[in-house]
């Protein structure tokens, strides 16, 4: 359709109501705008459609034809347009949702809101240990712990946690327990993943630097860290979201409080869009809402 859709509309209305002062008024718009739409109309399809007296319009025999096929056209072309904007407005579909493992289970909550609240939402939760490409991989939002090198990104903070090493009490009474930083040579080091999706070879000092950490266990699942070290295998550096319980319990202690570890921010990342979908917004209120203090 070369021709705009208005001049469609301000010519069924002009029928309708059989005069263009008319028709201009209905599109709030002023009468010589409306009369310029017909004449381009007429112009464009090379054929008059109205037969204009000083009082009113009539349509011509073409025009009758034009208005009897047009008008239910731009009546489904309104429906269609009402259709999208209730969409814009309703929570359903679906949201995709890249989780990194240490707080997938705390998603929890906020997923139950959703699933209570917006019966036609579907929330699909990806856990990764590495932050992906949330355009080109499909995804709506990511839970990350950590700074997102995209700057791209939009952030919004959850929670900020300790990551810190742990060990069992009884790995500390077979193999004591390190006295210093350089000690940590001399004892089993359990390693995870970093952000990269390898095996890390560092560990971040409470002073701002590192240390280089080696050994012979490696894993990239958090609570596989975690069961090996209950299981008295060795230290390893856990976020206090994944050792919390057990270091309540005594079954993990902390390892060099003061010397290893760091303070990490969970975040929630969203690309930057013009309008945020309803379901994505929704997505983004219920999980902010579920990191607040009660």
């Amino acid at each position: 359709m070369s021709t705009p859709p208005e001049s469609y509309r301000a010519f069924c209305l002009a029928v309708e109501t059989g005069t263009i002062t008319d028709a201009a008024a209905a599109l709030a718009l002023p009468r010589p705008t409306v009369s310029r739409q017909l004449a381009r109309l007429e112009e464009d399809l090379g054929v008059a459609l109205l037969h204009r007296t000083t009082r009113r319009v009539t349509p011509t025999a073409a025009g009758q034809r034009l208005y009897e096929r047009v008008g239910p056209l731009l009546d489904q072309w309104a429906s269609l347009e009402d259709d999208v904007r209730r969409d814009a407005d309703l929570v359903r579909g679906s949201v995709r949702v890249s989780v990194t493992p240490v707080a997938a289970a705390l998603l929890l909550p906020a997923v139950q809101r959703l699933r209570r609240n917006h019966p036609e939402l579907t929330v699909e939760l990806v856990s990764r240990i590495y932050l992906p490409d949330l355009r080109s991989e499909g995804f709506d939002a990511a839970v990350w712990a950590g700074e997102p090198r995209d700057p791209e990104l939009i952030s919004r903070t959850l929670t900020v946690g300790h990551v810190g090493l742990v060990a069992s009490p009884a790995y500390l009474e077979r193999f004591g327990v390190p006295a210093s930083v350089e000690a940590l040579e001399q004892h089993r080091l359990l390693r995870g993943h970093s952000g990269s999706a390898r095996p890390r070879v560092w560990w971040p000092l409470r002073s701002g630097g590192r240390v280089r950490v080696g050994g012979t266990f490696v894993c990239n699942s958090g609570p596989l860290l975690r069961a090996a070290a209950l299981a008295g295998e060795g230290i390893c550096l856990l976020a206090d979201l994944q050792a919390g319980e057990a270091l309540e319990d005594g079954r993990l202690v902390r390892v060099l409080e003061t010397e290893v570890g760091t303070d990490a921010a969970l975040r929630l990342l969203t690309t930057r869009r013009t309008l945020i979908p309803a379901r994505l917004r929704a997505f983004i209120d219920e999980t902010v809402a579920s990191f607040q203090p009660s």
